[in-house]
Formats: C-alpha cells, structure tokens, sequence
C-alpha cells in the first residue's frame, strides 16, 4: 500500500517536535509539514494530503479562515482538530474529527486511519478495530498492537466474516493450510494473544467469542456498529478526550 501525505499544520511548533515524531518515519505516511495559512493553503494544492492536521494550541493565524478558503475552493479534505486539555469545540470550523492533548500515537493514527477514504486492500474495520495488513498492526481506541504474520490473516479472516461462526476445521485450513484438526493448541494460543490485542478483557471477551465445540465468531458490539464518525465529532459529548 502506498504511503498517504498527511498535512500537519502546526504553527509555531518545532518540525522536530513530539506531535510529528507519532507519524513521522512510519512508512505509511508521508508527513508534510506548514507553519502559516497561506503555506498550508499552497501546500494543500500541491500535494493533495488525504488528511489534515490543525494542532489549534500552536497556530498563529485564524483556523476558521483556513477552513474557510478551503471550503470556498471546494476541497473536502477532512481535517482533524488537535485541541488543549478541557477546550470546547467550535463546531462551526465544520472538522471532520478532534481529539484534545495529550494522546498516545495510537489514538492519533486511529483518528488518521478512520478520516481516510474508503479502506483499501491493505485496510480493514470493522467497528472500532482498525486491521493495517501490510503494516501487520491492528488498532483499536488508543492501543495500536503489532501482530504476527499468522496474527494477521486469522484476525483478518474474521473480519471479513463478522457475525459468522467459523469453524475451527476451516480456520486451520485457511490459516495453517492444513486438514489436521486433532491437535489445535496453535489456533487457541493465536486466539489468546489477538484477543489480548482487542479485547478491554481477554479474559471476559465481547469481539471474539468462543462458540463451544464448534469453534468462534467474530461480533461487532450494537454500539460501535452504529457509531458514526462524523456525528459524534460533531457533538461535545461523543468526542475524543
């Protein structure tokens, strides 16, 4: 999958400072840099960033006159709003998604992740969980956890059948390609660590549920299906904090 350009608009902020280190050097992202509206304005047309970042402590000029000549230019790219600790947003900025300081990398890059296009093949969500296959990562809320090659393609098998119950002959068969089914302690310990991964409590599982003797389903809890990113960005109360 090719690196996306992420805009991040940042004021009088260092080019060296703790915000650009979360996404920087992650070769799934390209990182541009502007310090003033009108290089952030130059470098919106230039580059094409599939997100913008405005981190509002540290801009010197009107967040609401960027916006602004974006929308008078009919660009849509979605922007995500960095706020200070306790700020209320100013919903008439119209942005797409905000998160307030401090945050980990993976809150952020869950938000970049979430403002993208429509997932490609190397993306898959499902709910809050975010599968980065290529990158072998899966993210959900502010936790990003690295996974193994096998990690990836049972949890992605999952998530291309949610609500299914997939049966442990099949799982074998996909992931490990084998007919063998008398000894399947790999697929439980594989299924204890992605569960370790997504899961608040692996111990209490909501996401990947055991089906007894047949094997498991992979459930998307009613809240999190009905979720929807840009309404609750909208609204005080179902913001990131």
């Amino acid at each position: 999958m090719s690196a996306c350009t992420v805009l991040l608009v940042e004021g009088r902020k260092s080019s060296k400072n703790s915000l650009l280190r979360l996404i920087d050097g992650r070769s799934e992202y390209e990182v541009v840099v502007a310090k003033t509206c009108r290089e952030a304005l130059s470098k919106v047309h230039e580059v094409h960033p599939a997100v913008i970042i405005l981190d509002l402590p540290s801009l010197t000029f009107s967040p609401h006159n960027f916006c602004a000549s974006l929308k008078g230019k009919d660009i849509e790219t979605p922007i995500l709003l960095l706020l200070p600790p306790g700020e209320k947003v100013d919903h008439s900025l119209e942005t797409q998604a905000y998160i307030r300081y401090p945050f980990s990398a993976g809150k952020l890059i869950s938000h970049i992740l979430k403002l993208l296009p429509a997932s490609g093949p190397g993306v898959l969500q499902v709910g809050d969980i975010i599968l980065n296959i290529e990158q072998r990562c899966v993210i959900r809320g502010d936790r990003e956890t690295h996974l193994t090659p096998r990690q990836v393609s049972l949890l992605e098998l999952f998530m291309r059948h949610p609500g299914e119950i997939l049966t442990r002959a099949y799982l074998m068969k996909r992931v490990w390609n084998t007919d063998y089914i008398g000894d399947t302690r790999t697929l439980d310990v594989h299924i204890h660590w992605l569960r370790k991964a997504i899961e608040e409590d692996h111990r209490t599982p909501v996401y990947l549920r055991t089906i007894r003797r047949i094997g498991y389903r992979f459930e998307v809890p009613e809240t999190t299906q009905c979720e929807d990113l840009k309404t609750n960005s909208s609204q005080e109360s179902g913001g990131s904090q």
